[in-house]
């Protein structure tokens, strides 16, 4: 799994790629989401476009992850999830709990509110 962090408009933009699946690198996006908490970015738009696949252990790292920002006053939205992610989303019941978006702007826009 591949990382790569920006700021659009104030909010932190996290952008993954590849297998988000139990292992080291699950370490690195907890440590982002916590970094993202103690800097203040309460907000943080999670792009999932080019995720090849998500085990429940990268599931568990998101709902820890939403949790966590919501507990600060936070908020966490998912950004072109993949037709994979988000029947994994249906399946878990997620698609209830995560904010998803299709489009930045879109998404950008609601996490400002």
């Amino acid at each position: 799994m591949k990382i790569k962090e920006e700021i659009k408009d104030g909010i932190k933009v996290i952008r993954l790629s590849g297998k988000v699946i139990s292992g080291p690198d699950l370490m690195d996006l907890k440590t982002v989401f916590q970094t993202s908490i103690n800097n203040d970015m309460g907000n943080v738009l999670l792009d999932l476009g080019h995720v090849a696949w998500m085990d429940s252990s990268g599931l568990g790292v998101l709902v820890s992850g939403h949790t966590s920002l919501a507990r600060e006053g936070g908020r966490m939205a998912i950004l072109n999830a993949t037709k994979k992610i988000n029947e994994l989303f249906i399946i878990t019941k997620l698609i209830t709990i995560f904010e998803t978006f299709t489009s930045e702007d879109e998404a950008l826009a609601s996490l400002k509110e």
